[in-house]
């Protein structure tokens, strides 16, 4: 054990308090992690295994360019650690707090997160959210219809010239596309969010913020013990699945905002949709209550699956029905109130299918190769 845990634990009832989210701790325990910021490196060495979390990441990214090979990566990791050390050793989860924050915790996501056992602090209110969030939503459309835009006038400059020529000729073409790619699964992400993240439902998608890479640590370390299965499928991609489909959700809430627009709906009517669903457990959006991971075989057929099925709410349509088609469907809606009874009916049938589904899918992938090793996962759906 790293010598200022050690100590640590003798300054265990210093003072320490919380002013303005800002920790304050006693004398003592600063000098200590003081000098502990300077040993950290040697603590991630000694204590720290290989960081699991790169070999999560989608494997078609450069190897050394993520955030957990960076310094600072290394560092927040490090921190992480650190935390729920000083937390169990002297029983009080608030040092190990003070020790997360001052060796160097890192967060992009709303609030302040100490990671493994420390604490996630100043979550936005609801009402905080409702202000912030329509400009979230902004800004993920603004980039698709700009990446749009390029796309659009690059072929227009070179009319009857193939598009994978276009991308194999034209960098700007390509950086377009993989905009797009990005930026489309955003959007309905953005949408979806409706929720303001809290304690226990903390946003963990994508896959970079801190909470999706603790997820996804825990799924892979449980594979990892059962050896005769995972060698295989540690080197395989691990998704962070959304058991209320993204498209889904986020159609239903456009629809609602045309509504505000128009002036049929309130704001709050459109909060009260999202937390109707919260209280069936099948809250909507990238909190960590609505992901799951799996791994991508099994995620891949998962969607195959549920887009082969038929949907009970709209007849002729898949069950996992696509955003543009259900937002086809919703422009017949013409009513708040229809809206509403059209999205209750969803909680109760298709949507309900497709979550309780989806929390079962993994497990049931790794039972049937349990007793079939043949089975791959991987036959297309008939």
């Amino acid at each position: 054990m790293p010598q200022f845990l050690q100590n640590l634990r003798r300054y265990a009832n210093d003072p320490l308090e919380f002013v303005n989210g800002v920790v304050r701790v006693g004398s003592m325990i600063g000098n200590e992690i003081e000098y502990g910021r300077k040993q950290v490196r040697g603590f991630i060495e000694d204590v720290v295994p290989e960081p699991i979390v790169n070999t999560l990441d989608n494997l078609t990214d450069a190897i050394g360019v993520g955030y957990e090979q960076s310094p600072v990566g290394a560092l927040d990791e490090g921190a992480a650690i650190a935390s729920e050390g000083v937390s169990q050793i002297t029983g009080k989860p608030a040092l190990g707090v003070a020790a997360g924050f001052l060796l160097g915790m890192v967060d992009g996501s709303p609030g302040i997160n100490v990671s493994r056992g420390g604490a996630r602090l100043k979550f936005k209110t609801q009402g905080q959210f409702n202000v912030t969030q329509p400009a979230r939503i902004d800004a993920a459309r603004n980039a698709v219809d700009d990446a749009n835009l390029i796309l659009r006038n690059i072929e227009e400059a070179n009319p009857g010239v193939k598009a994978s020529v276009l991308k194999d000729t034209i960098p700007e073409y390509k950086a377009a596309q993989k905009t797009l790619g990005a930026k489309m699964p955003q959007v309905s992400s953005e949408e979806s969010n409706l929720l303001a993240p809290g304690l226990g439902r903390e946003q963990a998608y994508p896959r970079t913020k801190p909470r999706a890479k603790e997820m996804k640590g825990k799924f892979i370390k449980d594979a990892r013990r059962e050896i005769q299965q995972g060698i295989d499928q540690v080197i395989e991609q691990v998704d962070l699945h959304h058991k209320f489909p993204k498209g889904i959700s986020a159609a239903f809430f456009n629809r609602a905002r045309d509504f505000i627009e128009k002036g049929k709906m309130t704001y709050d009517d459109l909060v009260d949709m999202a937390t109707r669903a919260q209280q069936r457990g099948l809250e909507p959006g990238d909190v960590e209550t609505n992901l799951n991971p799996m791994f991508k075989t099994p995620h891949d057929s998962f969607h195959s699956e549920m887009r082969a099925q038929g949907s009970n709410q709209f007849p002729g349509d898949n069950l996992e029905i696509s955003k543009t088609k259900l937002a086809q469907r919703l422009r017949k809606v013409k009513t708040k109130k229809d809206l509403n009874a059209l999205w209750d009916e969803m909680l109760s049938d298709d949507v309900k299918y497709l979550y309780e589904t989806a929390e079962i899918w993994q497990p049931m992938d790794k039972a049937i190769k349990s007793i079939s090793p043949k089975f791959t996962g991987k036959a297309k759906s008939k």
